[in-house]
């Protein structure tokens, strides 16, 4: 179990939803996205809940270890989902400007040249 730490709010989760959460976070982060999550969980007071994560990028979240003896909260339709979302992301590499050595670099001059 792990202590989620989210809006001045502590939530106990199962570690596989709580690393799949920060992951999903991460990633909205690097792709300046956003995205909300419901998840199962035990409040402060000890009180299953289903608590909506709004993830986005500046948000704080922080994930801990517990020990923590508790049932883990069933999250595998939510685990499910973020993992879909995550397979999904494909990293880009970014825009390079070409080589002049490379054959697909396309010389301006010659192009005006064809082009008369």
């Amino acid at each position: 179990m792990k202590h989620i730490t989210f809006a001045g709010k502590n939530f106990l989760v199962g570690d596989r939803v709580a690393d799949a959460i920060l992951e999903y976070a991460a990633m909205l982060g690097e792709t300046r996205s956003a995205d909300s999550v419901d998840i199962t969980a035990i409040d402060a007071d000890g009180d299953v809940v289903t608590a909506t994560l709004f993830l986005s990028p500046g948000v704080p979240l922080v994930a801990e270890t517990t020990n923590n003896s508790l049932p883990e909260p069933d999250n595998d339709e939510t685990t499910a989902y973020i993992e879909a979302r995550l397979a999904q992301h494909v990293d880009t590499a970014p825009v390079q400007p070409a080589d002049e050595t490379d054959p697909r670099r396309l010389d301006i001059d010659d192009w005006l040249d064809d082009q008369e």
